[in-house]
């Protein structure tokens, strides 16, 4: 069963992707050079961008009849861009849930999303003390507490060491095979989708996109 589809996408009449399927509970690598549309596909696919032409389907359902604000929880953009409010890691979850309306997970829960994202810190560590490396692994944590269905990750090992990326990408894996949930991931890293990806789609040239997609095995 696939949780998201495309059929004949195109966006501002430049860049045509092939039709997608994401086989739901399943990990996609998405690659491809600068510019050929990777970031404007995950725009595309949470309803913050538009298509030119072509339909983009969220379990069946076509998107453009959506509530977006109703898609954006369902499909999570987890942008390259690592913001973190002043003062606890506590305070940064219940914020970040604040503004989605949502209720911030416990302590308890809180720290399972640590660990899951290799983060070696108490809720009550002061985020301002961090490295940039500490503030991704933070940030990255709190994007996990989010009930979404489809998760989408721009970079998120950009600024981490290659172990700690594989340990991440180990425990949130797992996780998400627990649960069922769908990763859809941008990364350059060539440690990780031989590790860990079930699908790769690569993109290929700015203005005419090609995909390859195969299913790794060991």
């Amino acid at each position: 069963m696939n949780i998201l589809t495309t059929k004949d996408l195109v966006f501002q009449n430049m860049i045509y992707y092939p039709d997608i399927a994401l086989p739901k509970g399943s990990m996609t690598f998405l690659q491809g050079p600068s510019g050929c549309g990777k970031s404007t596909l995950f725009r595309l696919f949470n309803g913050t961008l538009d298509p030119s032409q072509g339909s983009i389907y969220f379990e069946g359902t076509d998107i453009a009849t959506m509530d977006t604000l109703a898609l954006r929880r369902k499909v999570l953009l987890v942008n390259q861009q690592v913001f973190l409010f002043d003062g606890s890691i506590e305070d940064n979850f219940k914020q970040f849930h604040a503004y989605r309306n949502t209720l911030a997970p416990d302590e308890k829960a809180m720290n399972m999303y640590l660990h899951i994202a290799a983060t070696p810190f108490t809720t009550k560590q002061e985020v301002k003390r961090l490295s940039g490396g500490e503030r991704q692994r933070v940030f990255n944590a709190i994007m996990l507490s989010f009930d979404a269905d489809l998760y989408m990750w721009d970079e998120p090992s950009a600024a981490l060491d290659t172990p700690t990326a594989i340990t991440f990408f180990s425990r949130m894996k797992a996780y998400m095979n627990k649960l069922g949930k769908t990763t859809l991931v941008i990364s350059h890293d060539d440690n990780l989708y031989p590790q860990f990806n079930d699908q790769l789609i690569v993109l290929e040239g700015r203005y005419d996109v090609t995909e390859t997609t195969e299913a790794y095995h060991d």
